[in-house]
């Protein structure tokens, strides 16, 4: 057998094959035994027409099984004599020329990229030192002081931290919010009884601000500059004005800090106790965050260093999934399709950038897994069954059920691989700290 590779752009090769006359003979003599023993036809016995008769009335199908017979077995020979990997399989072409002594075809088949690793241990990356100090510790114990607060009537005016009853509705260039969005949103355009923490994180950016000074029973207009993301088309980035009436203002009591209080929190710990349990969950979680932190840096620092074609169809897939992901992020943000299809390009545009670092960070890591032997063995698909249990408050048992339908446990397995290059990458870094990030700092 003859095979000649013709490589092209992004993965994609031509393989020419040619096989001798005489394997596509014994090909048709196996399939035409088959026909003849599984024929049924008129006047005869099943398996006893005469080959002729066979050959007459099925001789189209049978050409077609051997045409399909050879290319498959000429694939499957042209894979192991040329060491491919193939990911897909495209046209057939048969050669013109093919007669009883030989069967020529030309086949476009999509390959796995070449990735030529380079030294991959002992990348230099620079992360934050992890650090969790005594005030990340109080800011916990004062997060569970405000739960376990007695929340009672204040007579005074707003200060921050305060917990307000309030009426409000809006307007954009004099018409009425309301009349601008779904139902399911109306609460941005008017409320009334509505509950809000005095804090600048609460409802709209610069809301609670000028609420201060109020009193119960006062009212007052609030001009608001709407964020430009995150919120539904027609009020992005356009100024609205809040007709605001304070209805009820309650102020937080919290409790002392103190054993007692602990002992609330966690049954029969004390306060130095309380402290050091959490401590050390923020310790774990920083630990955590500084793991990740590190991977994404290594994986920055190797992927600059490598150059390859990345399959069009395995791209093209991983944008499709992407582009999905970030429309229906933005349905539930409520932004609405019309707005989506406006942004269609750009939506497209931000997909496919994602997609090619996410195929090339696969190949890349992949290659790493095959080159250091790793494995994703049971007890590594039980921890993580057991984590996403624990996460999703389920049991093992459900999550296995659940994971079995669509490829689950496989795509999990290969999770758990890409995961172990990734600590190969970052056992062997050059590690260098800039600045430092405790438990609440984004990972990124």
């Amino acid at each position: 057998m003859k095979v000649t590779v013709e490589k092209l752009p992004n993965c994609q090769a031509r393989l020419n094959i040619e096989m001798p006359g005489d394997s596509r003979r014994e090909a048709r003599e196996r399939i035409l035994r088959n026909y003849i023993q599984q024929a049924a036809l008129p006047g005869f016995r099943k398996g006893k027409a005469p080959r002729n008769v066979v050959e007459k009335k099925f001789g189209a199908e049978i050409d077609r099984e051997v045409s399909e017979r050879m290319v498959n077995d000429g694939l499957s020979a042209a894979v192991e004599q040329e060491k491919l990997k193939v990911i897909s399989v495209g046209d057939c072409v048969p050669a013109a020329d093919n007669d009883d002594a030989k069967f020529a075809f030309s086949l476009d088949v999509m390959l796995a990229p070449e990735v030529a690793l380079p030294d991959y241990r002992g990348l230099a990356i620079t992360v934050p030192k992890p650090e969790v100090t005594d005030a990340h510790v109080a800011q916990v114990l004062d997060a569970q002081r405000e739960k376990l607060a007695d929340i009672v009537p204040a007579d005074r005016a707003v200060q921050t931290g305060d917990f307000l009853s309030i009426d409000y509705t809006a307007t954009l260039d004099g018409a009425p919010v309301t009349e601008l969005l779904p139902p399911a949103q109306s609460f941005i355009g008017a409320s009334s009884g509505y509950m809000l923490k005095a804090t600048d994180e609460s409802f709209l950016p610069g809301f609670c601000a000028q609420l201060a000074g109020m009193k119960a029973g006062e009212s007052r207009t609030v001009v608001i500059q709407m964020p430009a993301e995150g919120l539904p088309e027609p009020l992005a980035g356009k100024e609205v004005v809040y007709a605001v009436t304070v209805q009820e203002v309650k102020e937080p009591i919290l409790p002392e800090l103190d054993d007692a209080l602990a002992n609330r929190i966690v049954e029969g710990k004390s306060l130095e106790e309380l402290r050091t349990i959490i401590r050390t969950n923020l310790e774990a979680a920083v630990q955590q965050k500084d793991l990740e932190r590190k991977r994404i840096a290594a994986m920055i620092a190797l992927r600059d260093k490598m150059k390859f074609d990345l399959p069009g169809n395995v791209v093209h897939d991983a944008t499709q999934r992407r582009v999905n992901q970030l429309v229906q992020a933005n349905l539930e943000r409520g932004i609405g399709q019309h707005v989506i299809k406006e942004s269609e390009e750009e939506i497209i545009r931000a997909a496919n950038e994602q997609a090619v670092v996410d195929v090339k960070d696969e190949y890349i890591l992949m290659e790493i897994v095959a080159r250091e032997n790793l494995e994703a063995t049971e007890e590594d698909m039980v921890r993580r069954v057991s984590y996403i249990a624990h996460s999703s408050q389920t049991t093992p048992d459900r999550v296995v059920k659940a994971l079995r339908k669509n490829e689950g446990l496989s795509n999990l397995r290969h999770s758990i691989l890409l995961g172990k290059a990734l600590d190969v990458l970052v056992e062997h870094a050059s590690v260098t700290h800039k600045g430092t990030a405790g438990p609440h700092d984004a990972a990124e």
